[in-house]
């Protein structure tokens, strides 16, 4: 059975390598493989040559710094797909797996041919405490319980998609540029009757993102707030509309300009 780990990287050589090791010391059973396909978006930091030295076998294919995440994570998985491969691993270069990560994402999908889509509950290094993981509409992010728990959609930070859940919904959709094409995925494959899963436990670890210098930061000027919100790494307003269209029913119009009157009024 062949898992195709895809990742994209930009600029962040050491955090890429720890991420790689932590795929590469799984404790997988005698039927699993694992290839991995980075995609480097432009890094001026030498993460190309760093991969390729200590992970000889990983396909590294090179960007010119425009894809960001989303266009990242499409390109290593079209270009992954080619192989078919029985289920693809969306993993961030800022997660480092527990060992038995995969193994566990694999007793909530075990066949290609399942209809799950197996979502890790990542947590912080130092606290303990959840990160990022599944998310339900009603209640937000879905600690770890103990037990497998039904989302509606998820951060992919470490999540296994079987063969037949990429048949059936394929790829990131090409409306996003950085974010929102994990929580997008999550909501057409709910809407689906595809089943979205949390594991029982905890399978890796990430920081959250610091907000500062982000549009949130609202100790930056207005200009600099509306600079960010409308940027690509923020809430772009095409991709924005368009991720409310599809997903937050009628109130899609309200969702949308929302965060804008927000900064506007400095909140």
């Amino acid at each position: 059975m062949r898992i195709a780990a895809l990742i994209t990287c930009f600029n962040r050589r050491e955090t890429t390598l720890t991420c790689l090791r932590g795929l590469a010391s799984q404790n997988l059973p005698g039927n699993v493989s694992v290839e991995t396909v980075l995609v480097d978006d432009g890094s001026k930091d030498g993460t190309r040559d760093a991969v390729l030295k200590e992970f000889p076998d990983t396909r590294v294919i090179s960007g010119d710094g425009s894809l960001y995440w989303c266009g990242g994570m499409r390109k290593a998985w079209s270009e992954a797909a080619v192989s078919k491969p029985d289920f693809y691993l969306l993993l961030n270069d800022d997660t480092l797996l527990h060992q038995d990560a995969l193994e566990g994402l694999l007793r909530i999908t075990s066949s290609p041919e399942d209809r799950i889509i197996a979502v890790a509950a990542i947590q912080d290094p130092l606290s303990g405490e959840a990160t990022y993981g599944g998310v339900r509409k009603s209640g937000g992010l879905v600690a770890a319980s103990g037990r497998e728990e039904i989302c509606e959609t998820f951060n992919a930070n470490a999540v296994l998609v079987s063969n037949a859940v990429f048949r059936e919904l394929g790829m990131f959709h090409d409306a996003y540029t950085h974010g929102m094409g994990d929580f997008d995925y999550g909501y057409a494959a709910t809407r689906r009757g595809i089943k979205v899963i949390q594991s029982p436990d905890f399978l890796g670890k990430c920081e959250r993102n610091d907000l500062a210098g982000t549009w949130r930061d609202r100790s930056l000027s207005l200009g600099v707030r509306w600079k960010q919100l409308r940027g690509p790494k923020g809430l772009p307003f095409s991709e924005w509309m368009t991720f409310n269209r599809r997903n937050a029913g009628w109130s899609w119009p309200i969702r949308t300009v929302s965060p804008y009157v927000k900064v506007l009024l400095g909140r």
